[in-house]
C-alpha cells in the first residue's frame, strides 16, 4: 500500500477530510450561458494557474489524467451601485487649420454600473471512477465593466481562495472580497 492511500484512510478513519495528493489534472470550465461562453478560456487559464502553483500538472481536456476539475461559473446582474467615472487623459492635437490642448479637471462624478455576483464552484472527481472527491463554491461581487470584474481577475480571485482550502469540506460557498 502506498504512503498516499496510507494517509487517506488514517485521516478517514480520523473524521478528517481525506488529502487529494497532487497529481495530474484536466480542467473544464462550463460558463452559465451562451453570453459568457467567450469568458470561458479566461476562466480556464486562472483556474490552471491556481492548480499549477498548488503542484498539480494542468493537462489538456482532451486526454486522461488522475483529476477532473469541473468549474461551474455563474455571473448574474444584482442592482447598481455608484462608480467613479472615467476621466479622459490629457491631449494634444495639431492640424491645418490650427492645435488644441484637452485637459480633463478632477471630478467627483459617479457613473451607476451593474454590480456583477459571481459564483464559481470546483468539483475535483477522479478521472477513472467518477467519483467525486471535493467539491467547494465561492463567491465575490465586483462593479461591471471595471479590472476588477474581467474574468481572469475574478476567476484567479475565486479558485485561489478554493484550491487553498482544498480538501476541507466547505458547507457553503465563500465570501471572496
Amino acid at each position: 500500500m502506498g504512503i498516499a492511500a496510507s494517509l487517506m484512510m488514517i485521516a478517514a478513519a480520523n473524521g478528517a477530510p481525506a488529502a487529494v495528493p497532487p497529481g495530474t489534472v484536466t480542467v473544464i470550465v462550463v460558463p452559465d450561458g451562451d453570453e459568457h461562453a467567450a469568458d470561458a478560456p479566461a476562466y480556464a487559464e486562472a483556474v490552471d494557474a491556481v492548480f499549477n502553483a498548488a503542484n498539480y500538472l494542468v493537462l489538456p481536456a482532451t486526454g486522461p489524467s488522475r483529476y477532473r476539475a469541473h468549474v461551474a461559473v455563474d455571473r448574474e446582474a444584482r442592482g447598481l451601485v455608484g462608480a467613479p467615472a472615467p476621466t479622459k487623459k490629457a491631449d494634444a492635437a495639431m492640424a491645418n487649420w490650427g492645435g488644441g490642448i484637452s485637459i480633463a479637471l478632477p471630478t467627483a462624478k459617479q457613473d451607476l454600473r451593474a454590480l456583477i455576483v459571481t459564483r464559481m464552484t470546483i468539483t475535483l472527481s477522479d478521472w477513472r471512477s467518477g467519483k467525486t472527491l471535493w467539491t467547494g463554491s465561492a463567491v465575490t461581487a465586483q462593479v461591471g465593466g471595471t479590472a476588477a470584474n474581467a474574468p481572469a481577475t475574478v476567476g484567479g480571485k475565486l479558485a485561489t481562495a478554493l484550491v487553498a482550502r482544498m480538501p476541507a469540506a466547505l458547507p457553503e460557498p465563500l465570501s471572496v472580497p
